[in-house]
C-alpha cells in the first residue's frame, strides 16, 4: 500500500438549491487551480433561511490533495530564466515589491529570496515573475496568490 502525504486546504462552497450542490460548487471550482484532490471532510453546513424557508446553502470543507514528487532529477531552467539568474536587470535590483502568498496553500513568494529552484534569481519582484510561472507547493499560476505586508 502507497503511504501518502497531503497538504489540506479549506473551501467553501455555496448554492441556492440544496447542500450537494454546494459542496459539488466548491469542488468544481477548486479543481481550476488544484491538482490531486483526493478526498474532503464536511466541516460545517450553515444556510440562510427567509419566511421559514432555506434560500441559501454554504458548506465549509476540508479537501486533501496529494503533494507532487520533487523530480529526481533537477530540470534545468528555462533559457529565459538562465538568462534571468546570470544578470538581473538593474530595475529589478532597484524595485523588490513585498510578499505575496498562495491562496491555495499559504506558500509564500519572497521576492528576497526568488525562487532558484524554478529559475527566479534573487531579487525578482512578484510582478516581474514569468507568465507560466507557477506556485512551487501545489502548482497553481500567479493568478491565485495575494499581497500580504
Amino acid at each position: 500500500m502507497r503511504e501518502n502525504t497531503y497538504k489540506v486546504i479549506e473551501l467553501v462552497g455555496t448554492s441556492n438549491a440544496t447542500i450537494e450542490e454546494a459542496v459539488k460548487n466548491a469542488l468544481s471550482r477548486a479543481e481550476q487551480s488544484v491538482r490531486n484532490m483526493r478526498w474532503f471532510e464536511i466541516k460545517q453546513i450553515r444556510g440562510e433561511m427567509e419566511d421559514n424557508s432555506v434560500t441559501y446553502w454554504q458548506a465549509v470543507l476540508k479537501v486533501g490533495f496529494d503533494i507532487e514528487e520533487a523530480p529526481k532529477e533537477k530540470i534545468p531552467p528555462k533559457a529565459a530564466n538562465k538568462e534571468r539568474l546570470a544578470q538581473p536587470s538593474a530595475a529589478k535590483e532597484q524595485k523588490v515589491s513585498g510578499k505575496y502568498r498562495c491562496k491555495v496553500c499559504g506558500y509564500i513568494y519572497d521576492p528576497e529570496k526568488g525562487d532558484p529552484d524554478n529559475g527566479v534569481a534573487p531579487g525578482t519582484a512578484f510582478e516581474d515573475l514569468p507568465d507560466d510561472w507557477k506556485c512551487p507547493e501545489c502548482g497553481v499560476n500567479k493568478e491565485q496568490f495575494e499581497a500580504i505586508k
